[in-house]
């Protein structure tokens, strides 16, 4: 009588655990879905550093090139000292000429005080222009690329501090070889992963009835460098099925 019991009940158990959804591999279904993407990255100003010399090093006619985006506004900026009678102005075609008058006696620190205020005069609207000692910091007001400046014929050292670049944005473009994870169940962690493909498609197969959360990493809008989940539930209920789950759409 006891072994006929005991059967009964490993049975009824065998049954029960049959009967239960339990979620994860060894099933014939499938959860399937998208990845799609939205960027936007800022544009940068060009930078440009001009460290200028003494009016000793300087020459009458000395001068140097200074660019914007705008091909109808390209600079150079001469030099011209008031004791020579020859013209100073190199008149270089399909530039504008600035001029800065100056002494053989100026200090390097009145030199670039000189440029800035002849800069901010002629090309004040395309620049923010600060001075620090004898270095001018000048600031190309488009967010663009912009040709490098250069020295031209004078010693002043000319640097690009930093380059411009235009800003990007991008909406809902697929994300290729992005990971997807999986969870089975409760379960605290994810239990798979897989690629998206070209097309920013992902499948996860082989999976029996039950409950599954599906996420992706994507960049916090508002903090910098952290990432959050972007999950979606979704709940298997047929064997030899396959749920194809709403697009998940980040930020990257």
């Amino acid at each position: 009588m006891k072994k006929i019991l005991y059967l009964i009940s490993f049975t009824a158990l065998v049954l029960s655990s049959a009967c239960k959804k339990i979620e994860g591999p060894g099933g014939t279904s499938a959860i399937r879905g998208q990845v799609i993407g939205s960027t936007s990255e800022a544009g940068e100003s060009e930078i440009t550093q001009v460290i200028c010399t003494a009016g000793i090093e300087l020459e009458h006619g000395d001068y140097w090139l200074l660019n914007t985006s705008d091909p109808n506004k390209l600079y150079y900026v001469y030099y011209d000292n008031p004791t020579w009678i020859s013209i100073s102005d190199p008149q270089l075609q399909g530039r504008i000429g600035i001029m800065v008058s100056f002494n053989y006696s100026d200090s390097n620190i009145e030199i670039a005080e000189k440029t800035r205020l002849a800069l901010l005069a002629i090309a004040g609207a395309n620049y923010n222009i600060t001075l620090s000692s004898d270095i001018l910091t000048i600031t190309d007001l488009g967010q663009v690329n912009v040709p490098d400046a250069d020295n031209g014929t004078t010693d002043f050292a000319v640097d690009i501090a930093n380059n411009g670049k235009p800003g990007s944005a991008s909406n809902n473009t697929p994300i290729a070889n992005e990971r997807v994870y999986i969870i089975y169940g409760q379960n605290a962690f994810a239990s798979k992963d897989v690629r998206t493909n070209e097309a920013g498609a992902f499948s996860f197969e082989g999976l029996q009835k039950g409950e599954y959360t599906i996420y992706v990493l994507s960049k916090d809008p508002v903090n910098n460098g952290v990432m959050t989940r972007e999950s979606i539930q979704a709940s298997i209920t047929e064997d030899n099925s396959i749920l194809e789950v709403e697009t998940m759409n980040i930020i990257y």
